[in-house]
């Protein structure tokens, strides 16, 4: 689960070490002479924190998605695999 501002913000997931959103930046990398500067431009290329966080959303949904309808084919094949075949 990621952290969340203080503000309640969502936070950007940088690296493994680096959350960021638009108030705060968080985990290990912040301590790195210009990490967080870097992170922020590399943010800013990207369109801006709402829309990376938009695409980020978009991105986990269709994942959720597609795992959904996965779990559905699975039941759907379980369920002909056990009926009668006469």
């Amino acid at each position: 689960m990621k952290p969340r501002c203080r503000y309640g913000c969502t936070f950007i997931q940088i690296s493994d070490n680096l959350f960021l959103c638009p108030h705060i930046a968080y985990g290990e990398a912040t301590s790195k002479m210009g990490a967080v500067d870097e992170a922020r431009a590399l943010v800013a290329r990207a369109g801006g924190y709402d829309a990376v966080l938009a695409r980020e959303r978009e991105a986990v949904e269709k994942r959720r998605e597609e795992a959904r309808r996965r779990s559905e084919d699975n039941k759907r094949r379980m369920a002909a695999s056990v009926r009668p075949n006469g």
